[in-house]
């Protein structure tokens, strides 16, 4: 998942910034590299309790 929606997200901020010019993919790789290194472990904090919420949420007694 982090790996997905970081250079998902990397990549759209990147266009957003600098177009599809020379050297896209140098930056959009550089970008996401730096997302991933963030996403990852964060997604691996939060989505358990993430899942938790949402469990005690849908429980029917």
């Amino acid at each position: 998942m982090s790996l997905f929606m970081s250079a998902l997200m990397s990549g759209v901020i990147t266009v957003m910034n600098t177009g599809i010019t020379e050297g896209f993919l140098t930056r959009w790789f550089h970008a996401w590299l730096v997302a991933w290194v963030i996403a990852f472990p964060l997604i691996s904090i939060i989505a358990p309790v993430a899942h938790r919420i949402t469990r005690r949420l849908v429980e029917t007694d």
